[in-house]
Protein backbone atom coordinates (compact mmCIF):
# COMPACT_ATOMS: atom_id res chain seq x y z
CA UNK A 1 0.00 0.00 0.00
CA UNK A 2 1.07 3.61 -0.45
CA UNK A 3 0.39 6.46 1.87
CA UNK A 4 1.65 9.90 2.81
CA UNK A 5 3.42 9.37 6.12
CA UNK A 6 5.12 12.51 7.40
CA UNK A 7 7.01 15.66 6.51
CA UNK A 8 10.81 15.57 6.64
CA UNK A 9 13.70 17.63 5.32
CA UNK A 10 17.39 17.01 5.14
CA UNK A 11 19.00 19.85 7.07
CA UNK A 12 21.54 20.81 4.46
CA UNK A 13 23.89 23.43 5.91
CA UNK A 14 27.04 24.62 4.26
CA UNK A 15 28.98 21.83 5.93
CA UNK A 16 26.89 19.35 3.95
CA UNK A 17 27.55 21.11 0.66
CA UNK A 18 31.21 21.35 1.52
CA UNK A 19 31.33 17.76 2.62
CA UNK A 20 31.32 17.26 -1.13
CA UNK A 21 33.88 19.92 -1.93
CA UNK A 22 35.82 20.71 1.24
CA UNK A 23 34.14 19.22 4.33
CA UNK A 24 34.26 22.65 5.98
CA UNK A 25 31.80 23.23 8.82
CA UNK A 26 29.76 26.43 8.77
CA UNK A 27 26.34 27.34 10.13
CA UNK A 28 24.42 28.78 7.16
CA UNK A 29 21.21 26.82 6.60
CA UNK A 30 19.90 26.33 3.07
CA UNK A 31 17.43 23.52 3.71
CA UNK A 32 14.11 22.97 2.02
CA UNK A 33 11.22 20.87 3.24
CA UNK A 34 10.34 17.58 1.63
CA UNK A 35 7.77 14.86 2.14
CA UNK A 36 8.51 11.23 2.80
CA UNK A 37 6.54 8.91 0.55
CA UNK A 38 6.38 5.44 2.06
CA UNK A 39 5.36 2.34 0.14
CA UNK A 40 5.32 -0.74 2.36
CA UNK A 41 3.91 -4.17 2.97
CA UNK A 42 3.84 -5.48 6.56
CA UNK A 43 4.25 -2.95 9.32
CA UNK A 44 7.83 -3.89 10.21
CA UNK A 45 8.99 -2.04 7.08
CA UNK A 46 7.09 1.07 8.08
CA UNK A 47 8.30 0.80 11.66
CA UNK A 48 11.91 0.65 10.49
CA UNK A 49 11.35 3.53 8.08
CA UNK A 50 9.76 5.60 10.83
CA UNK A 51 12.67 4.81 13.13
CA UNK A 52 15.16 6.03 10.51
CA UNK A 53 13.15 9.21 10.07
CA UNK A 54 12.92 10.03 13.78
CA UNK A 55 16.09 8.67 15.42
CA UNK A 56 18.91 11.21 15.57
CA UNK A 57 22.67 10.67 15.70
CA UNK A 58 25.86 12.70 15.78
CA UNK A 59 28.52 11.57 13.32
CA UNK A 60 32.18 12.47 13.78
CA UNK A 61 34.82 11.88 11.13
CA UNK A 62 38.32 13.18 10.50
CA UNK A 63 40.08 14.57 7.47
CA UNK A 64 43.61 13.94 8.64
CA UNK A 65 45.98 16.72 9.70
CA UNK A 66 45.91 20.40 8.77
CA UNK A 67 49.15 21.14 6.91
CA UNK A 68 49.33 24.66 8.32
CA UNK A 69 48.91 23.85 12.00
CA UNK A 70 49.61 20.15 12.33
CA UNK A 71 46.32 19.76 14.19
CA UNK A 72 43.85 16.95 13.48
CA UNK A 73 40.82 18.08 11.44
CA UNK A 74 37.50 16.67 12.67
CA UNK A 75 34.03 17.29 11.31
CA UNK A 76 30.72 16.74 13.09
CA UNK A 77 27.33 16.16 11.48
CA UNK A 78 24.05 15.78 13.40
CA UNK A 79 20.67 14.73 12.04
CA UNK A 80 18.14 11.95 11.78
CA UNK A 81 19.41 8.66 10.42
CA UNK A 82 17.58 9.14 7.13
CA UNK A 83 19.01 12.65 6.78
CA UNK A 84 22.49 11.29 7.34
CA UNK A 85 21.90 8.51 4.82
CA UNK A 86 20.67 10.97 2.21
CA UNK A 87 23.66 13.24 2.79
CA UNK A 88 26.03 10.27 2.61
CA UNK A 89 24.51 9.13 -0.71
CA UNK A 90 25.20 12.53 -2.28
CA UNK A 91 28.67 12.61 -0.73
CA UNK A 92 29.39 9.16 -2.16
CA UNK A 93 28.69 10.27 -5.72
CA UNK A 94 30.59 8.50 -8.47
CA UNK A 95 31.13 9.22 -12.16
CA UNK A 96 30.81 6.05 -14.24
CA UNK A 97 31.71 4.07 -11.13
CA UNK A 98 34.90 6.01 -10.28
CA UNK A 99 34.71 7.65 -6.84
CA UNK A 100 35.74 11.30 -7.13
CA UNK A 101 36.90 11.83 -3.54
CA UNK A 102 38.47 9.61 -0.86
CA UNK A 103 37.58 12.11 1.85
CA UNK A 104 33.84 11.56 1.54
CA UNK A 105 34.41 7.86 2.30
CA UNK A 106 35.28 8.68 5.90
CA UNK A 107 31.93 10.37 6.38
CA UNK A 108 30.10 7.54 4.63
CA UNK A 109 31.70 4.93 6.90
CA UNK A 110 30.82 6.98 9.97
CA UNK A 111 27.18 7.11 8.84
CA UNK A 112 27.14 3.36 8.23
CA UNK A 113 28.49 2.78 11.74
CA UNK A 114 25.70 4.94 13.20
CA UNK A 115 22.86 3.37 11.20
CA UNK A 116 23.80 -0.34 11.40
CA UNK A 117 23.02 -0.89 15.13
CA UNK A 118 19.53 0.55 14.65
CA UNK A 119 18.62 -1.92 11.89
CA UNK A 120 19.16 -5.21 13.68
CA UNK A 121 20.13 -8.34 11.78
CA UNK A 122 17.21 -8.72 9.37
CA UNK A 123 17.03 -5.40 7.61
CA UNK A 124 18.93 -3.52 4.93
CA UNK A 125 18.68 0.12 3.92
CA UNK A 126 19.92 1.58 0.64
CA UNK A 127 20.09 5.31 -0.07
CA UNK A 128 20.48 6.29 -3.73
CA UNK A 129 21.03 9.68 -5.33
CA UNK A 130 20.71 9.37 -9.10
CA UNK A 131 20.10 12.75 -10.80
CA UNK A 132 19.18 11.09 -14.11
CA UNK A 133 19.02 7.33 -14.72
CA UNK A 134 21.72 6.19 -17.11
CA UNK A 135 23.83 9.35 -16.90
CA UNK A 136 26.67 7.61 -15.05
CA UNK A 137 26.45 10.02 -12.10
CA UNK A 138 25.09 8.51 -8.92
CA UNK A 139 25.73 7.97 -5.24
CA UNK A 140 24.74 4.87 -3.28
CA UNK A 141 25.12 3.97 0.40
CA UNK A 142 24.01 0.55 1.63
CA UNK A 143 23.82 -0.56 5.27
CA UNK A 144 23.01 -4.05 6.50
CA UNK A 145 23.28 -7.55 5.00
CA UNK A 146 21.54 -8.74 1.86
CA UNK A 147 18.46 -10.88 2.56
CA UNK A 148 18.82 -14.66 2.20
CA UNK A 149 17.72 -15.97 -1.24
CA UNK A 150 14.86 -17.94 0.31
CA UNK A 151 13.51 -15.09 2.45
CA UNK A 152 10.25 -13.25 1.83
CA UNK A 153 11.34 -9.64 1.55
CA UNK A 154 9.18 -6.58 2.22
CA UNK A 155 10.12 -3.02 1.39
CA UNK A 156 9.37 0.57 2.32
CA UNK A 157 10.54 3.46 0.15
CA UNK A 158 11.25 6.96 1.45
CA UNK A 159 11.94 9.98 -0.74
CA UNK A 160 14.13 12.63 0.89
CA UNK A 161 15.53 16.00 -0.17
CA UNK A 162 19.09 15.72 -1.51
CA UNK A 163 20.15 19.29 -0.74
CA UNK A 164 21.02 19.79 -4.41
CA UNK A 165 18.80 22.32 -6.24
CA UNK A 166 15.82 20.50 -7.79
CA UNK A 167 15.77 20.43 -11.57
CA UNK A 168 12.76 18.44 -12.77
CA UNK A 169 10.37 21.34 -13.43
CA UNK A 170 13.07 23.32 -15.22
CA UNK A 171 14.06 20.24 -17.22
CA UNK A 172 10.45 19.69 -18.30
CA UNK A 173 10.20 23.30 -19.42
CA UNK A 174 13.48 22.96 -21.31
CA UNK A 175 12.58 19.67 -22.98
CA UNK A 176 10.97 21.41 -25.95
CA UNK A 177 14.50 22.45 -26.92
CA UNK A 178 15.80 18.88 -27.08
CA UNK A 179 18.05 16.57 -25.10
CA UNK A 180 20.83 19.15 -24.86
CA UNK A 181 18.61 21.63 -23.04
CA UNK A 182 17.49 18.99 -20.54
CA UNK A 183 21.09 17.94 -19.98
CA UNK A 184 22.17 21.55 -19.46
CA UNK A 185 19.58 22.08 -16.72
CA UNK A 186 20.60 18.88 -14.96
CA UNK A 187 24.32 19.65 -15.24
CA UNK A 188 24.10 23.22 -13.99
CA UNK A 189 21.88 22.35 -11.01
CA UNK A 190 24.11 19.42 -10.10
CA UNK A 191 27.36 21.39 -10.27
CA UNK A 192 25.77 24.28 -8.37
CA UNK A 193 24.83 21.84 -5.60
CA UNK A 194 28.19 20.12 -5.43
CA UNK A 195 30.27 23.30 -5.78
CA UNK A 196 28.22 26.32 -4.61
CA UNK A 197 30.33 29.35 -5.60
CA UNK A 198 30.30 31.34 -2.37
CA UNK A 199 30.99 28.43 -0.06
CA UNK A 200 33.61 26.99 -2.40
CA UNK A 201 35.36 30.36 -2.50
CA UNK A 202 35.35 30.57 1.30
CA UNK A 203 36.91 27.11 1.54
CA UNK A 204 39.67 28.02 -0.92
CA UNK A 205 40.44 31.28 0.82
CA UNK A 206 40.55 29.58 4.22
CA UNK A 207 43.38 27.32 3.11
CA UNK A 208 44.46 24.26 5.06
CA UNK A 209 42.54 21.01 4.89
CA UNK A 210 39.40 22.65 3.51
CA UNK A 211 41.23 24.04 0.48
CA UNK A 212 43.06 20.76 -0.11
CA UNK A 213 39.86 18.72 -0.11
CA UNK A 214 38.06 21.27 -2.28
CA UNK A 215 40.73 21.23 -4.96
CA UNK A 216 41.07 17.44 -4.86
CA UNK A 217 37.34 16.95 -5.19
CA UNK A 218 37.06 19.35 -8.09
CA UNK A 219 40.11 17.95 -9.85
CA UNK A 220 38.63 14.46 -9.71
CA UNK A 221 35.31 15.62 -11.17
CA UNK A 222 37.11 17.69 -13.81
CA UNK A 223 39.18 14.70 -14.85
CA UNK A 224 36.17 12.39 -14.99
CA UNK A 225 34.30 14.72 -17.34
CA UNK A 226 37.24 16.05 -19.35
CA UNK A 227 36.88 19.66 -18.23
CA UNK A 228 40.05 21.75 -18.66
CA UNK A 229 39.71 24.70 -16.25
CA UNK A 230 41.35 24.30 -12.84
CA UNK A 231 39.69 25.62 -9.70
CA UNK A 232 41.10 28.84 -8.24
CA UNK A 233 39.82 31.93 -6.44
CA UNK A 234 37.64 32.73 -9.46
CA UNK A 235 35.26 29.83 -8.90
CA UNK A 236 32.66 30.57 -11.56
CA UNK A 237 34.78 30.00 -14.72
CA UNK A 238 35.86 26.58 -13.47
CA UNK A 239 32.39 25.47 -12.38
CA UNK A 240 30.88 26.78 -15.62
CA UNK A 241 33.35 24.75 -17.67
CA UNK A 242 32.63 21.69 -15.53
CA UNK A 243 28.88 22.15 -16.05
CA UNK A 244 29.42 22.31 -19.82
CA UNK A 245 31.39 19.07 -19.70
CA UNK A 246 28.78 17.37 -17.50
CA UNK A 247 26.06 18.56 -19.86
CA UNK A 248 27.73 17.03 -22.92
CA UNK A 249 28.23 13.71 -21.15
CA UNK A 250 24.63 13.74 -19.89
CA UNK A 251 23.16 14.64 -23.27
CA UNK A 252 24.72 11.58 -24.87
CA UNK A 253 23.37 9.37 -22.07
CA UNK A 254 19.86 10.81 -22.39
CA UNK A 255 19.77 10.26 -26.13
CA UNK A 256 20.78 6.63 -25.67
CA UNK A 257 18.31 5.86 -22.90
CA UNK A 258 15.14 7.87 -23.57
CA UNK A 259 12.89 8.00 -26.62
CA UNK A 260 12.11 11.70 -26.24
CA UNK A 261 13.54 14.72 -24.41
CA UNK A 262 10.28 14.91 -22.47
CA UNK A 263 10.72 11.36 -21.18
CA UNK A 264 14.28 12.24 -20.18
CA UNK A 265 13.08 15.32 -18.28
CA UNK A 266 10.43 13.30 -16.46
CA UNK A 267 13.17 11.04 -15.08
CA UNK A 268 15.16 13.88 -13.49
CA UNK A 269 15.60 13.45 -9.73
CA UNK A 270 18.43 15.86 -8.91
CA UNK A 271 16.71 17.15 -5.78
CA UNK A 272 15.74 13.78 -4.30
CA UNK A 273 17.38 10.80 -2.62
CA UNK A 274 15.52 7.46 -2.56
CA UNK A 275 15.91 5.41 0.62
CA UNK A 276 14.69 1.80 0.43
CA UNK A 277 14.24 -0.26 3.61
CA UNK A 278 14.04 -4.03 3.12
CA UNK A 279 13.10 -6.39 5.93
CA UNK A 280 12.59 -10.14 6.19
CA UNK A 281 11.59 -12.75 8.75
Amino acid sequence: MSRRQRGISTVVDVSVFLLLVSAAAYSVVTATGGAVDVTATPDRDETTAEMLATTTATVRYDLGVDDRTGDPVERVRHGTLVELLATAAVANVSVDGARPSPYAGRFVEAVRASVAPALGGRAQVTATWRPVPGSGLDGVVRVGPAPPPSATVHAATLTVDSGVPPARDAALAASTGGYGHVADVVARRTVAGLFPPRETRVALQGGGADAVVTRERFASMRSAYGSETALDAEVEPATNDLAVAVSGHTEEALERRFETPRAAAESVRVGRVTVVVRTWS
